[in-house]
């Protein structure tokens, strides 16, 4: 049952998330003057802000992951200062001769591999500027290209231990192990990408083949500076994959990049890299998770996934389906960190009074969590970057636009991520 903090915390954050998408140049100020009714009126207390250890983790902000966004933007603004972008986008074009189901295949392949070792953050980051620089140099659409990145890189971060967050969280809580997720999770994650690219690929396909035209020259670049921003980059991103096993926070490893990302560009490359640092989009991260919070500290994310248990207690695929489908739409609009933390307690409980084997619904919880933040603009951390970083180059997607393409591409492949977990357990 939902007591009246959790049901007045659950209408704000409703009206908040219709304002996103009415308003979607006032974001910020949306999403502030909700955090702001939140901690006045107690429903987040100020001491949940701060995390409870040196972990980072713990508090109703994911410190972790702000800090992390923080580098990667820094390090992504060194790199795009060194011309490491422009470089790999001529690569791109030559290889694919510009045609664009060759490109639409290669890149969102690429981010679903890189997404399900590397966080889907720095993943995007990379790939979208990259897709930008493509799109301008060959005269395509960037658009269908990112929206199919985007699914691509929050699909591949179901696929293992390490891919996503709400993995390891629910992979720690269970005692699961990397191939476990691999096993079990991994091809659920392939059919969700087939029908991804699928759907999109059709938008893509009506394309025409780009005009003929001068061979571009190869772009310069700074060989020994570049070779050492990515160097330090894959250190960055080894220590971010490592995190688990290593027990150093991922806050320090964003703090770290960030810094090594200043030294290296030294005053020169000072000024674009404090312009990559995008504080606007930091602002909005910390508010955002500050109105998922309030759902997680009123007991309404615990409340709904009561209800969950109650209903499809006692057949494993009912419950596991459930719960798949359940926390994958509450994605679109939820953060899916609090997600997972509210549903290792649920699925305990579910395997104690049921008697069911915990391992399946686990699994479960993790494809929907991942695939289901595709629903939104703001339903993962891979698309708020993605967006941010096409909006800041020109191209805007609305939240009009992207639910008619991508919401339904969503759909679809939780439906057939789910008909592989049935299969397989």
């Amino acid at each position: 049952m939902f007591d009246a903090a959790a049901v007045a915390a659950l209408t704000l954050f409703v009206v908040a998330y219709a304002l996103f998408a009415v308003f979607e140049r006032c974001r910020v100020a949306v999403a502030a003057a909700g955090t702001a009714i939140l901690l006045l009126v107690g429903w987040v207390p100020f001491g949940d802000l701060a995390p409870s250890g040196w972990s980072g983790s713990g508090g109703v902000i994911e410190w972790n992951a702000v800090a992390l966004l923080a580098g990667l933007l820094l390090f992504s603004g060194l790199l795009g200062a060194l011309g490491f972008f422009r470089w790999v986008s001529y690569r791109l074009i030559v290889r694919t001769g510009e045609r664009p189901l060759r490109l639409f295949f290669g890149l969102a392949g690429l981010a679903f591999v890189l997404s399900a070792f590397i966080n889907s953050i720095a993943v995007m980051l990379v790939l979208a500027a990259v897709t930008l620089e493509v799109a301008r140099h060959s005269g395509q659409d960037p658009v269908p290209l990112l929206l199919a990145e985007i699914s691509a890189a929050n699909i591949g971060g179901a696929a293992t231990y390490v891919g996503d967050l709400p993995n390891v969280i629910l992979g720690t809580y269970g005692g699961l192990s990397f191939e476990d997720f691999l096993l079990h999770t991994g091809p659920a994650a392939v059919a969700a990408l087939l029908v991804a690219l699928w759907l999109f690929s059709r938008s893509v396909r009506r394309a025409s083949p780009p005009p003929p035209r001068a061979p571009i020259p190869p772009p310069p670049i700074d060989r020994l500076w570049l070779g050492t921003a990515l160097g330090a980059f894959g250190v960055m991103i080894a220590l971010i994959a490592l995190a688990p096993w290593s027990g150093i926070p991922i806050w320090e490893v964003g703090i770290g990049g960030g810094l090594a990302a200043l030294a290296i560009g030294g005053a020169h490359h000072l000024r674009p890299l404090l312009l990559s640092l995008d504080l606007e989009m930091i602002a909005f991260f910390l508010c955002l998770f500050i109105l998922v919070g309030g759902l997680t500290t009123t007991g309404a994310i615990a409340g709904m996934a009561g209800g969950i248990a109650s209903v499809g207690t006692g057949n494993l695929l009912i419950t596991g389906s459930l719960l798949l489908w359940t926390l994958g739409l509450l994605s679109s609009v939820v953060n899916n960190v609090p997600l997972a933390a509210a549903a290792g307690p649920l699925i305990a409980r579910v395997g104690v009074d049921s008697g069911l084997s915990t391992s399946p619904l686990i699994y479960a919880t993790s494809i929907g969590t991942d695939i289901g933040g595709n629903g939104t603009p703001i339903g993962a951390s891979a698309n708020v970057v993605a967006l941010s970083t096409a909006r800041r180059s020109g191209v805007t997607v609305s939240w009009g636009a992207y639910l008619r393409r991508a919401f339904p591409v969503m759909l679809a492949s939780l439906a057939a991520s789910n008909l592989v977990w049935v299969f397989v357990h």
